[in-house]
């Protein structure tokens, strides 16, 4: 392989690493909902990997070029690894933040079966289990906060509902 092949395949290989890197770290956020990596933190982290590896490619195949597929293989599995691990963490997470939420809707429910004219629990009912998916009953909690107090938040909301 020619140094042209080389910096070719070392600068396909990093790119696709830091993508996948990347990629890794934004599922937090769009699968899981559990707030996002900023675009500052995502491009720090992208550039470094981006240089590391490509350096490093550069340098394997450089000095050790018959190695050079099993550390690019060892660098695949590292990767691999990484997101395993982090896909567990943020199930695990998920599922923490589901237990919270569900926890939260017993303390509502009881508040209101204390106070059912409490229009604020409905409200926060409401939102909370939109969260956990149960679009009905977060809807039916909306439309008992805008019966409760009409103002055009709760309105709106009942609205944002019934339009999902």
């Amino acid at each position: 392989m020619g140094i042209l092949g080389i910096v070719a395949y070392c600068t396909v290989f990093c790119f696709a690493y830091a993508w996948t890197l990347v990629w890794i770290l934004e599922r937090k956020e769009k699968k899981y909902r559990q707030g996002s990596v900023s675009f500052t933190d995502a491009f720090l982290i992208g550039s470094l990997v981006i240089i590391l590896i490509y350096i490093s490619n550069i340098v394997v195949l450089l000095r050790w070029g018959s190695s050079a597929f099993l550390y690019d293989i060892a660098l695949i599995a590292a990767l691999a690894g990484f997101g395993t691990y982090k896909e567990a963490a943020y199930k695990a997470r998920a599922a923490r933040i589901a237990r919270r939420q569900r926890a939260e809707v017993r303390l509502l429910e009881h508040h209101i079966a204390k106070d059912p004219a409490n229009a604020a629990c409905f409200e926060r009912l409401s939102e909370v289990c939109e969260k956990l998916g149960e679009k009905e009953k977060a809807l039916e909690a909306a439309r008992m906060a805008a019966e409760l107090h009409p103002d055009v938040r709760n309105s709106w909301r009942v609205k944002q509902l019934e339009g999902k």
